[in-house]
């Protein structure tokens, strides 16, 4: 439900022939990144330091829209400076440049509002007029590594490392369920007589054109006053006007499952746009540090936001992204399994401490995402819908009217598609796929 993993490099040659769609923003003189640190560190900060010949990049990260560089000036202060690659042609405007805007004024207010671990937002310009010559976000460094590197290390305390991360996020998700609003959209910064209170404007994303994959852009759409608006609006072509038989059978599949959606209370909360492991900071022993990435974050319904389980945990419910037992960085769906209980035990116990009931829709939050997934992304429509098939069959009881049929996932689609699976066998489906849906008591 988010952007790519950024993958972290220096600053040489091949790795800027890599991300050659940076344009510009990749010849952006390190003096000048200096220079606008220097400017931060002392307008803003109120820092002086000794020597400017202690100053320099000590990192340099491409993420898929975004260049992070890390800056370090005395041996110990350091900056981070992230440059969107909207911004290689010179000023943000229009919905570009809401969209940053956005961005920091969700920042700020989970600071403001939460004990998260959310980089401080010292600065933002979204315009050209400045020392690096364009837009930026400069913010607090977070120290650590992400949990991507960490969380396969095979030394002692792997797995008291894994939950203590795991359980520390369920806090964390706990206070994001506290801020609630009243429509799904992106929070905008609020006008001059509204004082602190933000708005809610319209949802972001990021568009790359098929014939030009290099041209990226931000698009806008929404808000939405119900969750069933912003779900039919995510719906792609692929589902909403199918051409192909699996097309067809995956339409009507994730129809039957669509009114069983979570009925939640008519408010909404934020979740990281990409609650994944690239984007959790962690120390040595396991103690989180920061949340990072705040691109196009918006609010969701309680199910896919603050209630949801970290990404990683939930990869077996994505076949298109999950490659166990051919990866040795992947978990055993045994093993994803015991890590999401206990993530909902720890939700269950911090939201009934409160007198809250949401627990019960984590339980079952990586299956609502997986369908998420298949509506608005069409590579994993099929996959998904073939793994919510497997399930309910794999789940009937002995005698259910598939035990007689030489039956395989795709080969059920089909007979979806063409009309030729018979009442019982699709009736049986239907109602699996409800279970699947269905909230415990």
């Amino acid at each position: 439900m988010g952007s790519s993993p950024p993958t972290s490099s220096s600053s040489d040659a091949e790795s800027e022939d890599e991300n050659e769609e940076f344009g510009r923003l990749l010849n952006i003189k390190s003096d000048d990144f200096l220079a606008l640190g220097e400017k931060i560190l002392h307008d803003i900060l109120k820092i002086t330091f000794t020597s400017t010949s202690e100053s320099r990049i000590i990192d340099k990260c491409f993420g898929s829209f975004n260049i992070v560089h890390i800056l370090e000036f005395d041996g110990e202060h350091k900056i981070v400076i992230r440059v969107p690659i909207t911004g290689k042609s010179g000023s943000l405007e229009g919905v570009a440049c809401q969209a940053i805007e956005s961005q920091v004024q969700t920042m700020r207010h989970i600071r403001a509002n939460t004990t998260i671990p959310i980089p401080e937002v010292y600065c933002f310009d979204g315009t050209d007029n400045n020392e690096i010559s364009a837009p930026y976000i400069a913010m607090a460094y977070i120290p650590g590594v992400n949990v991507g590197k960490m969380w396969f290390n095979n030394d002692g305390g792997v797995e008291e490392r894994r939950l203590k991360i795991l359980s520390q996020l369920a806090g964390f998700s706990c206070q994001l369920g506290k801020l609630r609003f009243e429509a799904i959209g992106s929070l905008l910064p609020p006008l001059p007589s509204e004082n602190t209170m933000s708005s809610i404007g319209p949802c972001f994303d990021w568009v790359q054109p098929e014939e030009d994959p290099d041209d990226v852009g931000v698009t806008s759409f929404g808000p939405f006053s119900t969750s069933d608006s912003w779900l039919r609006h995510s719906w792609t072509p692929t589902i909403r006007n199918p051409k192909d038989h699996y097309g067809i059978a995956c339409s009507k599949i994730l129809e039957a499952m669509f009114p069983h959606l979570p009925q939640t209370p008519p408010h909404y909360t934020l979740t990281m746009p990409d609650f994944d492991s690239q984007n959790v900071m962690v120390d040595d022993d396991g103690n989180v540090t920061g949340l990072i990435d705040w691109d196009n974050a918006q609010t969701m319904p309680d199910y896919l936001g603050f209630a949801r389980f970290p990404g990683w945990i939930t990869r077996d419910w994505d076949p298109l992204m999950y490659h166990w037992p051919h990866s040795d960085r992947e978990n055993s769906p045994e093993e994803l399994h015991r890590y999401r209980q206990h993530y909902f035990r720890e939700m269950k116990t911090i939201l009934a401490a409160t007198g809250s009931k949401d627990y019960h829709l984590t339980e079952k939050s990586h299956i609502f995402e997986a369908f998420y997934i298949a509506i608005a992304n069409r590579q994993h429509t099929i996959p998904i819908c073939v793994k919510f098939v497997e399930e309910v069959i794999r789940a009937l009881p002995e005698g259910n009217a598939f035990d007689n049929l030489d039956w395989k996932p795709l080969g059920v689609l089909l007979d979806i598609a063409y009309g030729e699976l018979e009442e019982e066998p699709w009736l049986q489906l239907q109602t699996g796929l409800e279970r699947l849906m269905a909230l415990s008591e």
